[in-house]
């Protein structure tokens, strides 16, 4: 013996598909609300998702309101949607690309408050509501998650007009009849790979038909957080965050969606009944966004032009 703790693998726990999990624990509801029980066992509620199979989710990260040309982009798709509004529309943040300087809360406030005249322009939506969850960068308790909302003396002027605009907190969790549906923004995976433990080779290494490293880390990456079961899995110092509302991170049970708002490429990865999804920095990656079907649990990539 030499004193030295020799370690021949490293692993990461296995996957546990929510189903199984509820085997184990019941009707205990995990994910949060007002009810004490999950709902995923309702058969009012699997009715209700049924006859609202129509329902549509809008996604959209990185909102920068005071770039003109994410605006337009804004009027053109809220014009493509007017006919036949979404149910929700979540737009995470940040909301400016500037996020410094001396007039940085007066320039995102009156961003907000155009915003909020933009959408009246389209009175169909106003059947929607809107979602906002703030950003690493947008006004708030510094480098720490979760974040609370955006003070609402900047988002006043937003809410005045549009009666189902809410601000959230970051992450945000949504029930959707049986759905279960969690939302986080932050620029995780570049932190995540520079402290890996071990950082992934490509299935082309491992002697595979896949891509090369780009293509696959989104794969690892969502291996990672479902296995871990948390959206945040980095030591502290890497990521600060409340110790007390560390729960508001919980992936456990894995919930049907996961949106990870990051300014990486979009992806959309699929593991254990849980679909993991980025949308992608709106404008860095030509305006994409994604459109959530809870009802056939389906996700669809969607661009403006």
């Amino acid at each position: 013996y030499d004193d030295v703790f020799h370690v021949s693998g490293v692993g990461l726990p296995p996957l546990e598909l929510a189903s199984d999990t509820r085997k184990h624990f019941g009707n205990i509801n995990f994910f949060g609300g007002p009810l004490s029980y999950c709902v995923k066992s309702s058969r009012k509620m699997e009715y209700l998702l049924e006859e609202n199979s129509g329902t549509m989710f809008v996604l959209v990260s990185d909102v920068f309101l005071d770039r003109k040309e994410v605006v337009d982009k804004l009027a053109t798709m809220f014009a493509g949607f007017s006919d036949d509004p979404p149910t929700a529309f979540f737009f995470l943040g940040n909301f400016s690309s500037a996020p410094y300087g001396p007039l940085k809360l007066k320039k995102l406030a009156e961003s907000f408050r155009a915003l909020g005249e933009l959408i009246r322009d389209f009175p169909n939506l106003l059947r929607s509501q809107f979602f906002f969850v703030p950003g690493p960068l947008d006004p708030g308790p510094g480098n720490i998650v979760p974040r609370p909302p955006i003070p609402s003396v900047l988002t006043s002027g937003l809410t005045e007009r549009v009666p189902g605009a809410q601000f959230t907190s970051n992450p945000c969790r949504v029930q959707f009849c049986t759905r279960e549906i969690v939302l986080f923004r932050d620029d995780i995976m570049n932190k995540m790979c520079r402290h890996c433990v071990h950082f992934p080779s490509t299935s082309r290494e491992r002697g595979g038909e896949g891509g090369g490293l780009a293509e696959d880390m989104p794969s690892h990456f969502v291996k990672t957080i479902l296995s871990q079961a948390h959206l945040s899995p980095l030591p502290l110092h890497v990521r600060p965050r409340f110790w007390t509302h560390d729960h508001a991170l919980y992936l456990y049970p894995l919930p049907d969606l996961v949106v990870m708002g990051d300014k990486c490429d979009p992806y959309t990865v699929r593991s254990s009944e849980c679909t993991v999804t980025n949308p992608g920095s709106f404008m860095q990656s030509g305006f994409e966004f994604k459109v959530y079907m809870p009802g056939p649990d389906t996700l669809e990539e969607s661009k403006i032009d």
